[in-house]
């Protein structure tokens, strides 16, 4: 295995041998920002950007962390696996009259915990992109910073993941915002002069490039024509502008699917488990309280 460079055309940074407490295990880190520039090559286009966005108009922008993403997809992954699971168990029981209740037995309590964790772990603030005052707010473990677009530092890295007993390695991919103590803006005071919040990961190294690119081409520009269609159903509220001029019967159907796909869309509207912006950022933009 070579520890390569990333493929993107930023400078190499030293910001993760600045950090007193590493938890990431890092290569290739290469500097997006400042200032921030879009990766040759690469689009900005928000297609397929809705699983990165709570919210988003001209004014400003809630960029999903990389665990809400996670947590975005995981109930209506596991409710597609139960399904099939229980229509086999359902069909060889027809032959074998215990195995559904097995199937039961065995998959159930994984289904529940799932569904549990969902319900009961508080859900975490996006990154706010305010396109007016040219800031980033981030909350870090009840601290928040109000960092200047023109400051924000934000890195390209990879580490390695082990994927099973075929000795099958690949790497998975991250992007960070740093935190400087200077940034500060209200909360508990920072604990160390320099931090660092993952913002995105995964394996794919261009589908991070085309999100990065995004969140550039979006404080440059506003929001595109292009953007109402491809961010329409971004949230709950958002989700039902969307469906309430269509037959009542595609309403019936849509509602369903959320349901069983995406039901975390209809919970991260109602649950009383989360994080909330503090009284001074709501001073600026209100109740804004995007999941």
């Amino acid at each position: 295995m070579k520890d390569s460079p990333l493929k993107c055309d930023f400078p190499e940074t030293d910001l993760e041998q600045q950090l007193e407490k590493k938890l990431y295990r890092t290569h290739g880190a290469r500097l997006a920002s400042p200032p921030a520039l879009k990766v040759t090559g690469v689009s900005g286009s928000s297609e397929d950007m809705e699983y990165c966005v709570a919210y988003i108009n001209e004014w400003f922008m809630d960029t999903r962390t990389a665990f809400s993403i996670f947590r975005a997809g995981q109930l209506g992954i596991i409710n597609l696996f139960m399904i099939v699971v229980l229509a086999l168990g359902w069909i060889i029981s027809l032959f074998y009259s215990k195995v559904l209740l097995g199937v039961l037995v065995a998959f159930g309590p994984v289904w529940v915990a799932i569904y549990l964790f969902e319900i009961f772990f508080p859900l975490t603030l996006p990154v706010r992109i305010d396109r007016k005052e040219g800031v980033v707010y981030v909350g870090h473990r009840g601290t928040f910073y109000r960092i200047p677009w023109e400051e924000m530092e934000v890195t390209f890295s990879y580490n390695w993941q082990y994927l099973g007993s075929g000795v099958v390695w690949e790497r998975q991919y991250y992007a960070h915002l740093f935190m400087r103590e200077k940034h500060y803006f209200c909360g508990k005071r920072p604990k160390l002069p320099l931090q660092r919040k993952k913002i995105s990961s995964g394996f794919s190294e261009e589908r991070m490039y085309r999100r990065w690119n995004f969140i550039v081409r979006y404080y440059n520009e506003g929001v595109i024509e292009e953007d109402a269609d491809n961010l329409a159903v971004v949230n709950f509220d958002s989700y039902r502008r969307e469906v309430r001029n269509k037959p009542i019967w595609i309403v019936i159907l849509d509602y369903f699917s959320v349901i069983l796909l995406m039901p975390t869309m209809i919970w991260w509207k109602f649950t009383p488990f989360k994080y909330r912006w503090p009284k001074e950022v709501e001073e600026i933009f209100g109740k804004a309280n995007n999941y």
